[in-house]
């Protein structure tokens, strides 16, 4: 499962016109598809025809509890089926009341992240729709996400936002110990305009490892498909802009880093025995499952003894004395708790350690 974020602090940038057409883009690739919508504003709900949703069947109910708390909300009961392989988590104006609590709450910024491991074996895709501000909700689409997409308007003030939220993302990588890839989508472009043209290279000079080749055109059809409540690839299926989003999902497939976790199932989770740690696995490379804790100072995999057996799969073992420890998996190059494990306690940053006692 690949979780891409559409994210702007800027209103009025194309992030949600382009969060409705990925998602609509992808899934005509046979990618099941889930959009999340985390704007308050709901225009992602409402963008795909769907209604505001009664506060109890909608994300605010959901991130309103941790995924760990034995009252939550799975987020898999308030999905809306849009189109084929396409289902909506809907919102509304009641999400801006949870960003308070999420900002009291320990770890309130991975709350998303807790609730997307729901869909692992049920999406292939998530795209999430954040919020035009940089607060909670934008720092929990950013926790979540693998890969960040900045859409931006040809303008001065755009280059401003991207370089705030360039070195946003580095601080949750050092803060954190979570990696997103940052891509920039150059979005109502008018190739007629001589700024246009001048805007779009400077951005290119700036970032020029993230700027996307794909350019998305300005089109009256966008407005006129927002009007309706339908993606533009079901209001106009002809418009040379839908060929835009279409070749903007083929370029992130094509470039797409599989950094997301694969699943952990019961049978090939961690073992604890009395001589010390166990992890055997047969779906991933050793390289992309690492452990981290107490008994390592934290230094992925140190003093981990690596087996391979012929049938492909591999067993680490890590010796260990009696104690209780707190640890980590590195997945993928991301930092998260053991799904598996149920005992959890908070670090001093705010996020999940798992607890294992020997």
């Amino acid at each position: 499962m690949h979780i891409l974020a559409l994210v702007n602090q800027k209103g009025g940038c194309g992030k949600t016109t382009t969060a409705i057409q990925l998602a609509s883009a992808l899934a005509a690739l046979g990618h099941r598809t889930v959009l999340v919508d985390l704007d308050p504003q709901g225009h992602s709900t409402l963008g795909v025809g769907a209604s505001a949703p009664a506060r109890e069947a909608s994300l605010a109910r959901v991130l309103s509890r941790s995924g760990l708390e034995e009252d939550a909300l799975p987020i898999t009961e308030i999905l809306v089926k849009v189109a084929e392989n396409l289902s909506l988590a809907p919102s509304g104006a009641e999400l801006a009341e949870l960003e308070p609590e999420l900002a009291r709450a320990p770890g309130g910024e991975e709350r998303l992240a807790e609730h997307l491991a729901a869909l692992t074996g049920f999406a292939d895709r998530v795209i999430i729709d954040g919020p035009p501000s940089l607060g909670l909700l934008t720092l929990n689409s950013l926790m979540a996400a693998h890969e960040v997409v900045a859409p931006v308007e040809p303008s001065l003030y755009s280059m401003h936002g991207l370089v705030r939220l360039v070195e946003l993302v580095q601080l949750l990588a050092e803060r954190k110990h979570h990696r997103a890839r940052v891509r920039v989508l150059v979005n109502a472009y008018d190739g007629r305009s001589n700024f246009a043209r001048q805007t779009v290279e400077e951005i290119r000079r700036t970032f020029p490892e993230q700027t996307l080749l794909t350019v998305i055109r300005s089109s009256v059809r966008v407005r006129e498909a927002a009007a309706r409540g339908l993606p533009v690839d079901r209001h106009a299926p002809h418009a040379s802009i839908v060929e835009d989003y279409r070749a903007l999902a083929a370029e992130l497939e094509r470039s797409r880093v599989a950094v997301e976790a694969p699943t952990i199932d019961q049978a090939q989770g961690l073992t604890v025995a009395r001589e010390g740690l166990y992890l055997s696995r047969h779906d991933v490379a050793p390289e992309d499952v690492l452990l981290a804790g107490d008994f390592n100072a934290w230094e992925p995999d140190r003093g981990v003894l690596l087996e391979k057996h012929d049938d492909g799969s591999w067993t680490k073992f890590l010796p260990l004395k009696p104690g209780r420890y707190e640890y980590k998996l590195v997945v993928g190059g991301r930092w998260i708790a053991d799904p598996l494990n149920p005992r959890q306690v908070t670090n001093a940053v705010g996020s999940k350690n798992s607890v294992l006692e020997v």
